[in-house]
């Protein structure tokens, strides 16, 4: 079976326009099959940002970008933010260039691994079905990434243990808490003092 995270490249390319309202701001994205949720923003990403502080942040890390979403509205709130965003799907990557086009100081990388930088706010939707090891290590590589006083934020469904992802962020992170939660899924913020 083809997820999104690991890239079908039997999967034929049927390209389609959504948009998304946040923040007084209407959002346009390109989807396609075989990326997440392709026919609308999924709730739990909308959670996500709308727990999200807006504070001033300089460089912003977006992992498993999919279709460039979360990295879409996170550098057009925080217009002076230099915005890395990856994922491991060759097709997410590509769309996600191309919703990025219009926007200044964005990167876009493939890469299943954190890369180079510090970060200072990092966002993540969790690939929960690549399973909780791929998962983990990117928590810890996220960790060794961020710069002092930053914020990661993560969402995920409570039937997907969220319990367990924070338990395992609290043995790294200063401090680690849930902000946001809604139709089963949960906000957590960890914060690297």
């Amino acid at each position: 079976m083809s997820h999104y995270y690991q890239f079908d490249k039997q999967l034929k390319s049927l390209e389609k326009q959504i948009t998304y309202q946040f923040s007084n701001h209407t959002f346009s994205f390109i989807t396609d099959h075989g990326v997440f949720s392709m026919e609308h923003v999924d709730h739990g990403s909308d959670v996500l940002l709308h727990a999200i502080d807006y504070e001033d942040y300089k460089h912003v890390l977006d992992v498993g970008c999919g279709y460039g979403v979360l990295g879409c509205v996170l550098k057009t709130l925080h217009p002076n933010a230099n915005v890395t965003m990856f994922d491991v799907n060759p097709r997410a990557v590509a769309l996600s260039k191309k919703n990025t086009a219009h926007l200044e100081d964005v990167v876009v990388l493939e890469s299943d691994a954190v890369p180079e930088g510090l970060y200072d706010l990092v966002v993540m939707n969790p690939p929960i079905r690549a399973g909780k090891k791929v998962i983990f290590d990117l928590y810890t590589q996220i960790y060794q990434h961020m710069t002092s006083n930053s914020a990661f934020y993560i969402v995920i469904s409570k039937r997907h243990g969220a319990p367990s992802h924070q338990a395992f962020l609290k043995t790294m992170f200063d401090d680690v808490y849930r902000v946001n939660k809604s139709k089963g899924y949960d906000v957590y913020k960890a914060i690297k003092y």
